[in-house]
């Protein structure tokens, strides 16, 4: 996975997610909106063999949407350290 800094604005942030498709945007947008300060997670894909999803944040004017970006990602690492523990657990059995 590559990043690629759109734009970058004060409440607001646009990224290309390189090497990734819907399934991983899903999962980031989906953690984004658990965030009482994101106004808006969306992301596109204009074609998704030539073009990465472009992701969009805006936060509410009192927080730094790198920041709300970063702490989401910290929590999805979390879950999916989580799932890698409980199966590792599982297919020991």
């Amino acid at each position: 996975m590559e990043l690629e800094l759109v734009e970058k604005g004060d409440d607001s942030i646009m990224i290309k997610i390189i090497g990734e498709d819907h399934t991983f945007c899903n999962m980031l947008r989906a953690e984004l909106l658990k965030d009482d300060s994101v106004i808006s997670a969306v992301y596109t894909i204009e074609h998704p063999l030539t073009e990465p999803p472009k992701f969009y944040l805006k936060v509410k004017k009192d927080k730094s949407p790198e920041r709300v970006l970063m702490e989401a990602a910290g929590r999805l690492v979390e879950q999916l350290e989580d799932l890698r523990e409980k199966l590792q657990k599982e297919l020991k059995k």
